[in-house]
């Protein structure tokens, strides 16, 4: 089920009245009867809560009372699968009575996906939807969606394909369509579709917050900021617009206001675990990082083992715990990410580690972390790059202008531009103003973001592309002569 029909069905009429008659029996203490479907929905319901004890608790009963029935049967095995226990959920799967139900279709769609198996999971899909009569023409679009899911997007659009050529008028498969184009990056595309669509629904929350990612994919946070007024305007409630207007004030260097509105999603959501996330990086980056670490803290209580998000929280907690100069406590945190990163590169952990030593005043074994993880990478080139911003970024300036002019010399070319921001900010805190001067002027073509990070606070109301300008007036009295 896609997040935007999750949102809709999960506060549907129906749905909170038999969710209210289970906890209130629940909590009461009382025997509760009702249809499997309706308790593996809860279960649902309570997992994208992040309530996992809870959902155990729905489908326990739904077992107890259906033992045979299809739904609870899948729900336990889509939970193993995201526990990465895939062989008990193929013992679960294999248990279903009925193999030709369609969510158990789906149920091996997914086991297939998770096992590397594309093919087999597209011709299963397939060969059922030749079995199928019209009156299920939505199982092609629930089996696309499952394929966006696992980021399988080429097969996801031959069944949009389909689907397009036998319900041409379908605004469902429209939007579908429209997120996988963003999937792919195809922002341009997806713009150009999502303007036909806006003009056929210009009422409509989806068109407008899709069209503000597409702009946030190309870097248009003004615009897509815009886009998300639109959104809002219609449902001053919908948490996902919210979510969106809070990273392009982030992204635009609005810190306070992305801020309070992360404080209203944890309001409205006290158990999701993301919108703390997020508000601890964007505390972070007002340099609050006691306020960061109690955010950081709530992300991790409200984030499951198994849940993929919970290496990142971890490392953001260890760079906040090391901001706030507790060494031990980061180490120990970026152990414990390390120890959940089954299969990945320890390249990017060595050099957090070399961070977090730079940080708390251990120079020489940081200078370790950091020759380990450029021996090891495949990559140098982004691995120079980031060693000469964590020195950059703990205020060893010589090292880190060392670093970087290695990086611009060694890699010609478009990506070593990234650099020029943080020269630019190196010498202007070592007080070579010929310098600082030198790289502030390119430094808004080479990247305007990093530009704006750097120097929002030294040019406050003042656009990226003039901060040269009052720099150099700052230097010599007055504004250059010219200006190219």
């Amino acid at each position: 089920m896609r997040e935007e029909d999750e949102d809709i069905y999960f506060n549907d009429p129906e749905f909170l009245e038999y969710l209210q008659k289970y906890e209130q029996a629940q909590e009461n203490g009382e025997p509760v009867y009702m249809d499997s479907e309706e308790l593996t929905d809860i279960a649902e319901f309570y997992m994208t809560q992040n309530r996992e004890k809870e959902a155990n608790e729905a489908i326990s009963l739904a077992l107890s009372l259906h033992p045979d029935s299809v739904d609870p049967l899948i729900f336990l095995a889509r939970q193993q699968m995201f526990h990465d226990n895939l062989e008990e959920a193929i013992k679960i799967a294999n248990s279903i009575p009925d193999q030709n139900d369609r969510e158990s279709i789906f149920l091996w769609t997914e086991i297939f996906l998770r096992s590397d198996k594309p093919e087999e999971a597209f011709q299963l899909i397939v060969s059922k939807s030749e079995e199928l009569d019209e009156s299920e023409e939505m199982f092609l679009y629930d089996a696309a969606c499952i394929f966006m899911d696992y980021q399988y997007h080429e097969i996801a659009q031959q069944l949009i394909c389909v689907l397009k050529e036998k319900f041409p008028q379908n605004a469902k498969i429209k939007k579908l369509e429209i997120e996988n184009l963003i999937a792919q990056e195809n922002y341009d595309e997806a713009i150009k579709q999502l303007q036909s669509f806006i003009d056929d629904y210009p009422y409509n929350t989806f068109a407008w917050r899709t069209m503000a990612e597409a702009h946030v994919g190309k870097g248009d946070f003004l615009e897509a900021l815009d886009n998300i007024e639109y959104c809002l305007a219609i449902n001053p409630t919908y948490n996902q617009a919210l979510v969106l207007k809070a990273h392009c004030l982030f992204h635009l260097n609005h810190m306070d206001q992305a801020h309070e509105i992360y404080l209203q999603l944890q309001n409205s959501e006290p158990q999701n675990g993301k919108f703390y996330y997020m508000d601890a990086i964007t505390l972070a980056n007002m340099e609050q990082f006691a306020k960061a670490k109690d955010a950081i803290t709530t992300a991790l209580k409200y984030t499951p083992e198994y849940d993929e998000d919970r290496i990142q929280v971890l490392v953001h907690k260890a760079y906040i715990e090391s901001k706030c100069h507790n060494i031990k406590e980061a180490l120990n945190t970026l152990a414990e990410a390390m120890k959940l990163s089954k299969n990945q590169d320890d390249i990017e952990y060595h050099l957090l580690m070399g961070e977090i030593l730079l940080e708390n005043g251990k120079e020489q074994d940081a200078a370790e972390q950091f020759e380990i993880a450029y021996n090891e990478s495949k990559n140098k080139q982004q691995t120079l790059l980031t060693m000469g911003i964590a020195y950059a970024e703990t205020m060893h300036y010589e090292t880190a202008l060392s670093l970087l002019h290695s990086f611009t010399q060694d890699y010609k070319g478009k990506e070593s531009v990234v650099a020029i921001p943080y020269l630019a900010y190196c010498y202007k805190k070592i007080h070579d103003q010929d310098n600082y001067l030198k790289y502030l002027r390119k430094a808004v073509s080479a990247d305007r973001e990093i530009t704006e990070f750097l120097f929002s606070k030294d040019y406050p109301s003042i656009q990226p592309e003039e901060y040269y300008l009052y720099a150099f007036k700052n230097a010599y009295g007055r504004f250059p002569e010219s200006w190219e």
